[in-house]
């Protein structure tokens, strides 16, 4: 829909302007502001008018997903709940290995932050 792409459109060029608008601020720039200001307003009117075309989609196309069922029933497309398996226990050797690796990496954090 043509409607759609101009609207993506703007939507890029607003998030540019919202991008530069956020630096100029942080720079001081004296258009800071205003680049802000336009370029959320845009957006604003952007996703508003989003809502709107969404809005009327649903109202020309009733629910059809209650009516038909479903044409395609492969194993894949339908949702399941997938239980996950419990790990096992660790070992004391594996236990022991993590906390020598856990000592380690604190040590090395110490370092680097200059905490010892």
């Amino acid at each position: 829909m043509q409607i759609e792409k101009i609207m993506n459109t703007v939507y890029s060029f607003a998030a540019g302007v919202v991008i530069f608008g956020a630096w100029a601020k942080l720079e001081h720039k004296d258009y800071g502001s205003l680049a802000l200001t336009v370029g959320l307003l845009t957006e604003t009117g952007i996703f508003f008018l989003y809502g709107l075309l969404e809005w009327s989609k649903n109202q020309q196309q009733p629910n059809q997903a209650a009516t038909t069922p479903p044409s395609d029933t492969r194993p894949f497309l339908t949702p399941s709940v997938v239980q996950p398996t419990p790990a096992p226990p660790a070992t004391a050797e594996q236990t022991a290995e993590l906390t020598t690796t856990l000592k380690q990496t604190n040590h090395l954090l110490n370092k680097v932050f200059r905490t010892e």
